[in-house]
């Protein structure tokens, strides 16, 4: 017999004479069934059967479940001890405090493994299905979505040969019937399915099944593994302590599960089921991890308050460094920003000196006045026009400083850039100054930072003696026009003939003298005959007689 066996017979012995129990009561063992209730009772019977007889002052009984009444039965309290597979096992042991007290045996012939994994199969007359990417595009039924081996394990099986769970025609489940899937999967009604190892086995020892009408796809054979295998290994199912069960009894109950035999079947113990001292189960944690699944759904996120709580001395010393460097760039670029701003300001100083020597130096009157017709700007120029001091203009209004025909013009002149908000042109003669003066005067809108107007400039020239010199030249102008109606001059001298009299012109041509007259003068020609001629032609036609 191994070493490994005579510790375990002995830890048991030593615990069988330490503890007892002494009153009897039910205490119930919840087993995760991954087949039909009837067939998980008679498979697990052994087991409460086992312990009644070891511990006669308490009854064992086994309670089937679904993965979901599971939990619910756990939560509720109304089990003492549960036989689970390794993925509800943890998920009981973070959010109920279980703890796993043995790990199943799975025997076959003369070898023992205490570790299971998944077979994938498909009916051994489907040539189009040979391997396991071949399920691309196909069907596949599993126990449930919360079935580890058959679903959990099939689908990280499924991804090392880059299948999704989106690449599979349809996915489907058996309502946690592991029989059910097989059926299926012989019938024809689906393309494949996946089962945890030992079913298959299992199912032709009871003759439902024969193997030779399947297909292993993905097959595996680990050392000393003796079951059909499609993916890894993981520890087997867990025999858990409840939180509140009591600890002597679970250590007491875990003793006589270590000696119970299972290296054949015998009418007493049918089915090989044999317990280990509790195996690792990291590996599985890991893989729900992988595909955050309970209690990993929020695996790698961490929420705000739990860090702070976590990483509050980091935290702070992290907010105390981030502050100080905030401080100093914030003061380094205050300080940089600043003498930006001062270099803008000087610059800006600078062109507004000029533009005010500019506007003082101008000819020009120009003035501004507020939103409210106040004048809040006037250069030496504006003030002359006006007659007075710019301390006694500014603040007034165009009311304050003229007549009231004046100051109407001028009020809807400012009315008019206001309401078009664009610049307007116009003359007009200030009588305020000896003597008065025709000025140009144009005005326009100034906007604030919000485009809103906020002010009205005006700019104005004088143009009295330019208006007068274009009255002398219009005068003149006049004057010319009046003589040239009345005469037009012929100059130089005028090539004539002594015979017929005919005048030559600049093109060498001979036109009669009435003809270059009228078209180089304004002069009109009206033919008659005086009486020396008409003597002379009465003659004529006297002699033609």
């Amino acid at each position: 017999m191994p070493r490994s066996y005579i510790f375990l017979f002995l830890l048991a012995f030593a615990l069988l004479g330490i503890f007892s129990h002494a009153s009897a009561s039910d205490l119930r063992i919840g087993v995760l069934s991954i087949r039909n209730p009837e067939d998980t009772i008679k498979y697990w019977q052994q087991i409460s059967d086992h312990l009644n007889e070891q511990i006669p002052d308490n009854h064992f009984v086994i309670v089937p479940h679904s993965y979901k009444s599971m939990e619910k039965a756990v939560a509720d309290g109304q089990l003492e001890f549960a036989v689970v597979n390794p993925a509800q096992y943890i998920e009981l042991e973070a959010k109920y405090g279980a703890s796993a007290i043995a790990t199943q045996i799975s025997h076959s012939a003369q070898t023992e493994s205490s570790y299971f994994g998944t077979v994938i199969f498909t009916k051994s007359n489907r040539a189009d299905i040979v391997t396991l990417s071949d399920l691309r595009g196909k069907s596949l039924i599993t126990a449930s979505k919360t079935a580890f081996a058959s679903w959990v394990v099939t689908r990280d099986e499924l991804m090392r040969v880059g299948i999704e769970y989106e690449d599979l025609a349809s996915v489907k489940f058996a309502d946690s019937s592991s029989d059910k899937v097989v059926m299926a999967v012989k019938n024809g009604e689906v393309d494949a399915g996946s089962v945890r190892t030992t079913v298959l086995e299992q199912m032709v020892r009871e003759g439902k099944i024969d193997l030779k009408d399947f297909r292993i796809l993905n097959q595996k054979h680990e050392e000393g593994f003796p079951f059909m295998l499609s993916s890894e290994l993981y520890p087997e199912f867990a025999f858990v302590r409840l939180k509140h069960t009591d600890r002597k009894l679970a250590n007491y109950v875990a003793a006589h599960l270590l000696l119970l035999p299972h290296d054949k079947p015998t009418t007493r113990y049918p089915n090989l089921i044999g317990w280990a001292v509790p195996d690792n189960y990291e590996k599985v944690g890991k893989l729900l991890q992988k595909w955050r699944l309970p209690p990993y759904e929020n695996y790698g996120k961490v929420t705000f308050r739990e860090a702070l709580r976590q990483h509050w001395i980091s935290t702070v010393l992290a907010f105390v460094a981030f502050t100080a460097l905030w401080l100093v760039v914030y003061l380094g670029l205050n300080i940089k920003q600043r003498k930006k701003n001062f270099n803008i300001l000087k610059d800006a100083k600078q062109k507004l000196d000029l533009i005010n020597t500019m506007i003082e130096a101008t000819p020009d009157a120009v003035f501004i006045k507020d939103k409210q017709g106040r004048y809040i700007f006037v250069n030496p120029t504006a003030a002359l026009l006006f007659g007075k001091t710019a301390e006694d203009i500014i603040g007034k209004t165009a009311s304050d400083l003229f007549t009231d025909d004046v100051a109407q013009v001028m009020l809807d002149s400012d009315s008019t850039v206001k309401s078009n908000l664009t610049t307007v042109t116009f003359e007009k003669l200030y009588t305020t100054t000896d003597p008065p003066k025709q000025m140009l005067i144009t005005k326009g809108p100034m906007f604030d930072s919000n485009g809103e107007i906020d002010a009205i400039f005006a700019i104005a020239r004088d143009i009295t003696d330019l208006k007068n010199m274009q009255e002398e030249i219009s005068n003149k102008v006049l004057q010319l026009e009046t003589a040239l109606l009345t005469v037009r001059i012929l100059e130089g001298i005028i090539p004539i003939c002594s015979y017929c009299k005919k005048i030559r012109d600049d093109e060498k041509s001979w036109h009669r003298m009435e003809t270059y007259i009228s078209s180089h003068s304004e002069a009109k020609f009206s033919h008659g005959i005086c009486p020396e001629c008409f003597d002379k032609q009465l003659d004529i036609i006297d002699n033609l007689k």
